[in-house]
């Protein structure tokens, strides 16, 4: 069964709408009261523990939902073994996440 979660936050809109193609994205989501960044202090863990090339993150808050949704901005194609990295080190169960990037052609 293909489940798939309706993404209808304008914040998040907003935030698809300003993602250079050239680069591919990790993007997690998780319910916040607060604009505090230590609210993802769980990946910022795990990233710096896999000492990946970030080249920005940005968090961005959709009051509306009462999500906060971190962007962390990674080279193409490294979003498959990213998020494997993530699983393997066990996810939180409040997060959910997302990749975007171009395809790459075979």
């Amino acid at each position: 069964m293909n489940v798939r979660r309706k993404l209808n936050s304008p914040v998040f809109e907003k935030i698809k709408r300003t993602l250079d193609p050239a680069y591919s994205y990790v993007i997690f989501e998780k319910s916040s009261g607060s604009s505090d960044e230590n609210e993802f202090q769980e990946v910022f863990d795990v990233i710096s523990r896999l000492k990946l090339g970030i080249f920005e993150w940005t968090i961005h808050h959709d009051k509306t939902k009462g999500v906060a949704i971190l962007v962390v901005k990674v080279d193409p194609g490294r979003t498959d073994k990213i998020l494997e990295e993530f699983l393997n080190m066990g996810m939180p169960k409040d997060i959910t996440f997302y990749s975007f990037g171009s395809r790459i052609e075979v």
